[in-house]
């Protein structure tokens, strides 16, 4: 017997995780405090049993892929990898650079990587004679076009584990909300993209040839894709044929480890799947399913992209939303889910990484988000667009 309806405890439990993150508290703390709330409240003494449930092979899974994506993102970036792609890019044109110097910094994620790609690129763009707020806007802009769909991102690794799908079903269906926005960045970044007076020094063609350092991208798309492998196994090939391959001194292995077992992240993966199993059996999901069936598009559209804005951390709205909304998630609505938690993420004031571009280039706020708001709307209608004509 419940100390209170599940749903009550459910909206305190989620407020919880909210307020604390507005306050600036460790998200993983955050959420495992509303999980234990949320477990207390609503199962009482058969939480034990929940508790113990969610430690099942998917949340092993999930947390193997984590580990190695941290310590593949991290090696692939020490071993100067990434630079030396970028330089390749640079060789077919500063505005494809400018465009594709962020993107591909974004296939690697890591906290703070948009601070990453704006000193990366910051040369190239003040050559270019890009204000600050463009500077901003296109750096934030296509550094996350990947968040929900390239299978390293910690939102897909997690819906992937939550949700019992392949990470590359994930990508697939959510391949327009990385294409609208692909487009949207160009319509609202390319006529700022453009040289001034001074002559941008041309790299030698020979440069090209570091392009072929792409290809622990394309392996782990023709692993966890083609071959359809689960997205652990993939990475764990990948970061092995990497170590092969690059041969990083004992040094840098060690800081790969030490970064890729991050506690904040593992504790977001572990209550996560505690959260999960709690609202599983509490049965608050088919109370919710009942409740918002006669407006499930909306509400499950608006509420992961509340949680994201009021939290500014990316996949946040794949722990709080996801599992009570579950029976409501068909193949439309989750791609409407994952286009909340988008549209959230990208429009959030709190998160982080929008935060530190603007500091990094000296702008203010309000004037990116002159960029950033309408490229949002326009990804957002394009996706409705595809949504209704699929």
């Amino acid at each position: 017997m419940a100390l209170a309806d599940p749903w009550i405890v459910l909206v305190i439990s989620i407020l919880l995780v909210v307020i604390l993150v507005f306050r600036r508290v460790n998200i993983g703390l955050a959420l495992a405090l509303g999980a234990i709330l949320y477990g207390l409240l609503s199962l009482e003494t058969s939480i034990l049993d929940a508790t113990l449930e969610a430690f099942n092979l998917q949340m092993v899974q999930t947390l193997i892929a984590l580990t190695f994506s941290m310590f593949l993102a991290d090696l692939y970036n020490s071993v100067k990898a990434s630079n030396m792609l970028i330089e390749s890019f640079e060789v077919i044109g500063p505005r494809f650079a400018a465009f594709s110097t962020p993107a591909v910094i974004g296939l690697l994620p890591m906290p703070g990587g948009a601070y990453v790609s704006a000193v990366v690129v910051d040369p190239l763009y003040n050559n270019m004679g890009l204000k600050g707020d463009v500077k901003t806007f296109i750096n934030y802009w296509f550094r996350h076009l990947w968040i929900t769909t390239w299978p390293l991102y910690q939102g897909v690794i997690l819906a992937s584990g939550l949700l019992g799908l392949p990470s590359s079903h994930i990508m697939m269906l959510n391949m327009p909300i990385t294409l609208a926005a692909l487009v949207s960045g160009i319509v609202f970044g390319y006529r700022h993209v453009k040289r001034n007076g001074k002559k941008i020094e041309k790299l030698p063609r020979s440069n090209l040839k570091k392009m072929i350092h792409a290809w622990p991208f394309v392996l782990i798309a023709v692993l966890s894709i083609i071959f359809n492998l689960n997205i652990a196994i993939s990475v764990a090939i990948t970061l092995a044929t990497s170590i092969a391959v690059y041969k990083p001194g004992k040094d840098k292995l060690i800081h790969g480890l030490k970064y890729s077992v991050n506690l904040t992240f593992i504790t977001i993966v572990v209550f996560s799947f505690i959260f999960s199993k709690y609202i599983e059996k509490s049965n608050v999901a088919y109370f919710l399913a009942e409740l918002l069936s006669g407006y499930a598009e909306i509400a499950v559209f608006l509420i992961p992209l509340l949680i994201v804005i009021g939290t500014g951390v990316e996949f946040t709205y794949i722990a709080l939303a996801f599992p009570p909304l579950l029976p409501l998630l068909n193949s439309e609505r989750l791609l409407l889910s994952f286009t909340g938690g988008y549209v959230g993420a990208m429009l959030s004031p709190a998160h982080a990484c929008l935060v530190m571009s603007a500091e990094y280039y000296k702008t203010e706020l309000p004037k990116t988000y002159r960029l950033i708001f309408p490229a949002t709307i326009l990804t957002l209608i394009l996706i409705l667009i595809y949504a209704f004509l699929a």
